[in-house]
């Protein structure tokens, strides 16, 4: 006989631990091994994979022989949103476990260096292995634009995200889209809901004048960008050379080809078909969805 009780309670189980995996959205990876510490705002962010939203990754600076763990929590009220080492040994990076349980294992490793994180909330792993550059401490992965020049205006939680040039060019961020005439400044989180974090600002030059060309930590006198006309741009930074540069683009990368497409002939013969060095005869040129007849 089977207990429908039991199969709908165990149903309901299943659904509310995939609805738990999928409220996930980030990580931060905290503790004395991250520049951060402990403090969960100025946490290291850890964004979901783009080909799967249980993957977690991250690429930075660990300090050997200090502690950490994960959480998917701004505070530390709910123990649930955090995810710790399933084994009582610090250096056995391998197997998570959800938080809320009498134990707070935490995670270590041997040596100072860059490493790639990656967990997995499907399954519950996380591997840490040392990353292919190691020439600078690395601590962002990941930037936002917020201000009112962006989609998102003020509110932290809708910061645009700007593309990481990845592992091997780390310290390089780039944006191409619309912003709308305004300010903005560059957030390294947009999911602790914090202004307390760590935030990106224009630089200064050496008579402490504004330099819009340069980008710092430094908030005193909260620099913004600002961005005089609406329409649409690239933005370029480099975190290491504390480089910023935002020019117009005038055309996204399928505007240009349509618009070269566009102003392109093309020609046929009287028979229809694509003749590519027409002379010497009566053709069909198309430009677009322009139509004529010609003669070469």
């Amino acid at each position: 006989m089977i207990n429908f009780t039991k199969v709908t309670a165990t149903g309901l189980l299943m659904m509310t631990v995939a609805f738990e995996s999928m409220a996930v959205d980030h990580l931060a990876l905290i503790g004395g091994a991250t520049p951060g510490g402990w403090e969960i705002g100025d946490g290291l962010l850890m964004l979901p994979d783009s080909e799967n939203p249980d993957v977690f990754n991250f690429t930075g600076y660990l300090k050997a022989e200090e502690e950490f763990k994960f959480t998917a929590g701004r505070d530390f009220s709910d123990p649930t949103l955090e995810y710790r080492n399933e084994s009582s040994d610090p250096y056995d990076v391998s197997k998570l476990v959800q938080g809320g349980g009498a134990t707070d294992n935490k995670f270590k490793v041997k040596e100072s260096a860059n490493y790639n994180v990656v967990c997995n909330l499907a399954d519950m792993t996380v591997s840490v292995t040392k990353a292919e550059y190691q020439e600078n401490p690395i601590r962002f992965n990941a930037l936002f634009l917020v201000g009112n020049a962006t989609d998102g205006g003020w509110e932290i939680a809708d910061g645009t995200l700007m593309t990481w040039a990845g592992g091997t060019d780390p310290f390089k961020f780039t944006y191409s889209g619309d912003l709308k005439e305004g300010e903005f400044k560059i957030t390294s989180n947009r999911y602790n809901g914090s202004w307390d974090g760590p935030w990106f600002f224009a630089g200064v030059d050496e008579a402490g004048n504004i330099d819009y060309s340069k980008i710092s930590p430094d908030g005193n006198g909260d620099r913004k960008w600002q961005v005089a006309a609406a329409g649409r741009y690239n933005i370029e930074t480099d975190l290491l050379n504390g480089s910023f540069a935002i020019t117009n683009a005038p055309q996204n990368a399928i505007e240009a080809v349509d618009a070269d497409i566009a102003g392109t002939p093309v020609y046929y013969n009287l028979q229809g078909m694509i003749v590519s060095n027409p002379s010497n005869g009566i053709f069909i040129q198309q430009i677009g969805d322009k139509i004529t007849k010609v003669i070469l």
